[in-house]
């Protein structure tokens, strides 16, 4: 058995338990050394949430893909700039706030219409009115969130230029999501 490749194992699939274990290489870019982890702690690891800091971001795929990203409380206007869109690679943004945020939050999916949102974000305003708010399907860059009291975004890569959009925000005012 020391000599048999991984892709000669049997594999357990539907059996897979999360007190299962996984061999992995940590750190195999610096100095490389074997360990193990659970299936189950893998899996909480890469789905911590990300407590986010006020002012604005560049998210990565390493730090943010995959995770609840928590907003705080803003200080002020805030851009949270997504990185590159991969087919399946998603971010998720949940208000964190104590009260009505005095501050937009802006979601960036970059610059130039290169890279753009499509979806729409059902609104609810203070006065329990609602709408949906759609993009384009073309040119839309940037999502605002005007002083927003609660809200819970998703952005989800569908290809390499494409953010697809959903999610609830709770405001005085009408986010948009425009170029």
């Amino acid at each position: 058995m020391a000599d048999l490749k991984i892709s000669g194992l049997t594999s357990i699939a539907a059996a897979t338990t999360r007190a299962d274990l996984l061999h992995v290489i940590d750190a195999p870019s610096g100095t490389p050394s074997n360990k193990k982890v659970t299936i189950g702690e893998m899996i909480n690891s890469l789905h911590s949430p990300v407590k986010l800091s006020t002012g604005d971001q560049a998210l990565t795929e390493a730090t943010h893909a995959g995770r609840m990203l928590i907003v705080p409380n803003l200080t002020g206007n805030s851009t949270l700039t997504l990185p590159t869109p991969k087919i399946g690679m998603s971010m998720r943004f949940t208000y964190g706030g104590i009260a009505a945020d005095a501050q937009n939050l802006l979601i960036s999916a970059g610059t130039g219409n290169a890279l753009f949102f499509l979806g729409s974000i059902f609104f609810s305003d203070t006065d329990n009115a609602h709408s949906v708010v759609y993009s384009d399907n073309a040119a839309d860059e940037l999502i605002t969130l005007v002083t927003p009291s609660n809200f819970d975004i998703s952005c989800v890569g569908i290809s390499a230029t494409t953010w697809q959009v959903s999610g609830y925000c709770l405001s005085a005012t009408t986010p948009t999501i425009a170029a």
